[in-house]
């Protein structure tokens, strides 16, 4: 094949030749360029003398229509005069290069590089035999001939534009191999050709008519197509032949995967379907006939098949060649078909073709052509493109009107020279279209607003409103998205004196305004089948007649219910972006265009969260039955990511509601979502206050929020059994019962002197729900429910621990060395205080829960009000009653039983206790001994219900219970001498350095923990330290046996 390169300058001067009569002459000037300048004279024209006004006429028509009209701008190349037969063209899926084909015997292969509105001829080669069908794919290129053959090239691309070879790494030669190489033939099954046809027959012929490569499978490995045979590199193309369709593997020329037998007569055009799972193909040929074959089907692949007709004044029912068809990118059951009739028609393959299956027919008043070539649009779902026989290549829109009827727009008609053969939507350029005529004239068509606007759908009132819908339709997506970004903010800026959030008044425009930017999802493969009994022919069903009255008004009925069926998905799909619209490409490139989808879908988000509030107050699901709370739930990352941007815009209340819907639902997802909350109002405020602003919104506006996540706290009455009866702390002070209002005013208090305290009792209430849901052992849930307060107490610790913060922890009453003390949340106190008393840490529990116990503190008249009561202690409030009842009857007499059991083996048998009870026992009394700020005396009321024996009558009576710890000092002297004596008698057991050894294992373990203690204690509350004297001097002794160091005098003895 001979290689040569074209020089499209003087093929562009050319066309500035007058001498010959040029027909080209109007499109381009001499020096190339268009000349939107040129008008035609026509009161010149019309003055003339000589010739027939018809023929002035049609002087005036053509050449006002070749120049480029409004919003339409045309580029030519002319091919040279000895290739003028174009036959076909191929456009690279990703690459700005197109290849035509020519019948010519010399240089009939064109490689034409489109770009900057620019087409130029890049190499010209000459092929064995006459191109008439060209498919390109990546770097393969296959061209259908005369002689029953197809023939594979591979492609150096990017040697074409300029570039370094892409095949040098799979090529020898490199940078010096051919740019176009042959790599394979594919020969079809000849048709015997004959000179003269049987009547009502074409004459056969040995033009492959259509190439093209299959699209990426999306099927499952289990489907009988592709067949296994075929690898997943492999590419697999089809070629029409006659009226036959081969199905063929790249890679094995040898056969065909697949022969089908579509129609007797020759086949002009053959498409595989570009939607998943591709395996259905559109063939249509000279008889009219278009069959959809699925090659997943054996035997038969022929699904849905109809003929095209037209009605002649004989009333005769006349086949209608077909030249081409087309699918939709966009929605999977929609094929056009062009045909000699001079019409496209749209047909919906969900229909049979019986019933109405043509839902749509484009044509033109001034077209007497035969539509060649078909093509949609790759930017807009409603649009298709022809070209005709006539010169003549138009683009439609097709319109879904309000009263259910779908109409066509022409939204371009350029005329060119003499019969245009190919036409193609080249998505990648944006709203460029492709036409080539069969004389050599390759046009790019670009497309612009100015033609496009028409066409665009309006459903909003107002002229901005439809200035962004003209905007997104023409696809200048950074203008509409500007327009969007200072409607958004107009729209929160307003209002009126209703009280309705201003997003809510102008919900309906937002919610449109986002079905606008919507980038729609792809119709899938299992939205949609082919209808059963799909084959018709002369417009009758396989299976019934027409005469079949019934059948008539059934197929009147289905024909309606087509009508309707595309009505419907056209008006859902040309508003706004079609499905599969690379939104996201768009939005990278311009910024404003994300900042507008992010204002939308807030306000969207906003507005669908107060329905869904609002819904569930007098339901629990939404129409389709799903539960509201899900609806939330589901959204929970997005809301929160929207309300950190802009907290004001949902406010506090709504997003309270928004919590109380779910919490009852999934306590741990309603927990986070609040926490979210939380979180965002913090941030937002810390950012302003940073900047010296002021804060747009405060964590004090989530006192009601706050007090959703932590009710019931420990400022609510408890509604527990326990309180029925009359029951008090030793002082008999006065209970403080508060309103909804005052528990808020509580928790706004301490919001204000520490909200990252208060947010952190909101994780402690997610992680104590996560332990508890987790379940297992029950030893083993409290122990990790103690753990997890202990952690929360420390984290407390960290936020107010500093000498800073000392006014948060006086005013607030947190202490954090004892973790009951630092949640607002009830629940959780009594979590911790039930787990300590599980795992019988009797000492910890009388710790926390002597806050619950000591009476108010004495205030000065003017030391102001302290957060949390009027004295700011805990025990005024109703959980103390509650607290106090758990530690008198059952945690003060268990540990006093514990300790009255040692001091009893001690006196029995001083040696008969294991270190392990020691050392646990004196713990304890240590922590009571220096952790209790008072002696532990409790005097409370109780009903008593007794019955009786003679009568069975229940009689209830009050009666009066004290208890108390005493003595905690002198316990622990006896008991520590008692442990002290047990080591001793270890270290005498034997003079050996083992002996040794053991009694400090022993006693190591009790000397740090009370040495921590007392160190603890000390920095804590200084006041402590005289009690601290008996167990400092305690250690004193204990020392000796925990240091492993034996007496030098017993080594030797021991030697």
């Amino acid at each position: 094949m001979a290689a040569g390169i074209y020089d499209s300058r003087s093929a562009r001067q050319s066309l500035g030749s007058t001498g010959s009569g040029s027909r080209r002459h109007s499109l381009l000037s001499a020096d190339g360029h268009s000349r939107a300048s040129t008008q035609y004279d026509y009161a010149t024209a019309w003055g003339q003398s000589g010739g027939d006004k018809l023929s002035r006429w049609r002087r005036a028509y053509i050449a006002s229509d070749t120049g480029d009209a409004e919003g339409v701008q045309s580029s030519l190349l002319a091919l040279p005069d000895d290739s003028r037969f174009t036959t076909c063209m191929a456009i690279s899926e990703d690459q700005p290069l197109l290849a035509v084909g020519s019948g010519s015997y010399d240089t009939n292969m064109f490689f034409v590089q489109s770009l900057d509105g620019q087409l130029d001829v890049k190499a010209s080669f000459a092929s064995k035999f006459p191109i008439y069908s060209l498919a390109f794919k990546s770097n393969l290129l296959m061209a259908g001939t005369d002689r029953n053959t197809s023939v594979l090239y591979k492609v150096d691309r990017a040697r074409l534009l300029g570039f370094a070879s892409e095949n040098a790494i799979d090529d020898t030669q490199g940078e010096d191999g051919p740019l176009v190489r042959c790599v394979g033939t594919y020969k079809n099954k000849a048709v015997k050709s004959i000179d003269i046809a049987a009547p009502g027959s074409h004459v056969p012929t040995k033009r492959v008519a259509c190439v093209e490569f299959a699209p990426a499978f999306s099927g499952s490995t289990s489907s009988p197509w592709p067949p296994p045979s075929v690898g997943a590199n492999s590419e697999m193309f089809l070629s029409c032949l006659g009226g036959v369709i081969n199905v063929w593997d790249a890679t094995r020329n040898q056969q065909a995967l697949r022969v089908e037998k579509v129609s007797g007569q020759p086949l002009e055009r053959a498409a595989w379907s570009p939607n998943a799972p591709a395996t259905l193909v559109a063939a249509a040929g000279v008889d009219g006939t278009v069959s959809i074959l699925d090659l997943r089907r054996r035997g038969k692949a022929v699904t849905w098949r109809t003929q095209q007709q037209q009605q002649q004044q004989q009333q005769q029912l006349d086949a209608i060649g077909v030249n081409d068809v087309a699918w939709s990118p966009f929605m999977p059951y929609w094929l056009a078909t062009g045909s000699e009739s001079g019409e496209a028609r749209v047909w919906d393959l969900r229909y049979a073709a019986a019933d109405g299956a043509c839902v749509a027919t484009l044509g033109h008043p001034t077209n007497y052509g035969a539509v060649r070539s078909v093509a949609w649009s790759e930017t807009h779902a409603d649009q298709l493109s022809t070209g005709t026989s006539d010169r003549a290549w138009r683009l439609y829109a097709l319109h879904a009107d309000s009263d259910d009827t779908t109409r066509t727009m022409l939204l371009a008609d350029k005329r060119a020279a003499e019969d245009i053969g190919s036409v193609a939507a080249v998505g990648a350029r944006g709203s460029s279209f492709y036409s080539l005529s069969s004389c050599g004239d390759l046009y790019m068509h670009q497309v612009g607003p100015q033609a496009l606007k028409h066409a665009a759908v309006h459903r909003m009132q107002g002229a901005e409103l439809e200035h962004v819908e003209k905007a997104v339709y023409t696809r200048d997506l950074q203008g509409a998205a500007e327009a969007v970004v200072g409607l958004v903010q107009q729209f929160k800026a307003g209002g009126d004196a209703s009280g309705e959030h201003p997003i809510m008044q102008q919900a309906e425009s937002i919610q449109r305004l986002c079905d606008l930017f919507k980038a729609k999802p792809r119709v899938g493969a299992s939205a949609w089948t082919l209808p059963p009994a799909a084959i018709a022919l002369g417009g009758e069903s396989l299976a019934d007649s027409t005469e079949d009255t019934a059948r008539t008004e059934e197929s009147k009925d289905a024909q309606a219910a087509a009508a309707r069926g595309f009505h419907g998905d056209l008006a859902h799909v040309a508003y706004g972006l079609p499905p599969g619209y690379p939104l996201e490409a768009t939005a990278s490139r311009h910024p404003v265009v994300w900042q507008a989808l992010e204002q939308l879908n807030m306000a969207n988000l906003r507005i669908r969260l107060e329905r869904v509030v609002k819904q569930a107050e007098s339901s629990d699901v939404d129409a389709k039955g799903q539960p509201l709370w899900k609806a939330i739930a589901e959204r929970e990352r997005q809301l929160m990511q929207y309300v950190k941007a802009e907290p004001a815009l949902f406010g506090a209340k709504l997003l309270r509601a928004a919590v109380k819907l779910v919490l009852p639902h999934d306590c741990i997802a309603g927990l986070r979502l609040g926490l979210g909350v939380c979180q965002a109002y913090l941030s937002s405020q810390r950012q302003h206050e940073h900047r010296g602003a002021e804060p747009v919104v405060t964590c004090a506006m989530l006192d009601a929020l706050v007090h959703v996540l932590l009710f019931p706290t420990v400022f609510d009455a408890d509604g527990s059994t326990e309180d029925s009866a009359p029951l008090a702390a030793a002082s008999s002070r006065e209970q403080i019962t508060l309103d909804v209002a005052g528990v808020r005013a509580r928790i706004g208090e301490c919001l204000d002197a520490c909200a990252e305290a208060v947010f952190e009792m909101v994780q402690l209430e997610i992680s104590i729900q996560e332990t508890v849901m987790r379940g297992g052992d029950q030893k083993r849930v409290a122990e990790d429910i103690v753990a997890v307060m202990q952690r929360h107490a420390r984290s407390v610790r960290a936020l107010v621990g500093s000498a800073a913060a000392e006014h948060v922890r006086d005013q607030v009453q947190l202490h954090a060395r004892f973790p009951a003390t630092t949640t607002l949340s009830a629940s959780a106190v009594r979590l911790y205080l039930n787990s300590l008393l599980s795992t019988r840490a009797y000492d910890e529990h009388l710790a926390n829960s002597q806050w619950w116990r000591m009476p108010p503190a004495a205030a000065a008249a003017d030391a102001g009000h302290a957060v949390g009561s009027d004295s700011g202690w805990l025990s005024s409030y109703a959980l103390a009653r509650v607290v106090n009842r758990q530690t008198a009857t059952a945690v003060v007499p268990r540990m006093q039983r514990q300790i009255d059991v040692v001091l009893a083996t001690i006196k029995k048998e001083p040696l008969g206790l294991e270190p392990r009870l020691f050392r646990d026992t004196l713990l304890k009394v240590g922590r009571i001994w220096l952790s209790v700020d008072q002696e532990i005396k409790l005097e409370f009321e109780t009903e008593v219900t007794s019955k009786d024996k003679a009568t069975g009558a229940s009689h209830t009576a009050v009666q009066r219970v004290r208890t108390g710890m005493e003595g905690l000092a002198a316990a622990f002297e006896e008991i520590g001498g008692a442990f002290l004596m047990l080591l001793e008698a270890l270290t005498r057991h034997s003079s050996h350095r083992d002996a040794f050894r053991r009694a400090a294992g022993e006693a190591r373990p009790l000397h740090e923990a009370l040495a921590a203690l007392v160190a603890e204690s000390q920095q804590s509350d200084p006041q402590l330290r005289e009690r601290g004297l008996v167990i400092r001097k305690y250690l004193r002794k204990l020392d000796h046996y925990a240091k492993n160091q034996p007496p030098e005098d017993t080594i030797d003895a021991g030697q």
